[in-house]
């Protein structure tokens, strides 16, 4: 009776931390279907990291972390969606002049 106890426990045990890691779509793939979800307006208007941030799902947290999306961004090169003309926003208040 132990043992199968045991052994339902490490079952339960091993289906948890498969459900921990979250099953989010790469943020290349959210970045695309974000833009394409937009209007054309709001599309080609400069974006922030954070305010991409704050629209995609991370892999392991609700959120990705800004410098993931600024590599995705990178990667990022099939039209009509390219990215790799962005730039870090030099209005931040939180960086030094």
């Amino acid at each position: 009776m132990l043992k199968s106890y045991v052994a339902a426990l490490k079952a339960q045990t091993a289906a948890q931390s498969r459900d921990i890691r979250r099953s989010a779509k790469p943020l290349q793939v959210q970045i695309e279907e974000l833009m394409r979800t937009l209007p054309a307006a709001q599309r080609d208007r400069p974006w922030s990291i954070d305010e991409l941030v704050c629209r995609l799902e991370g892999k392991y947290r609700d959120r990705p972390h800004p410098a993931d999306v600024g590599r995705a961004l990178r990667r990022h090169q099939e039209p009509p969606y390219d990215f790799t003309g962005w730039a870090r926003s030099t209005s931040d208040p939180h960086r030094g002049a």
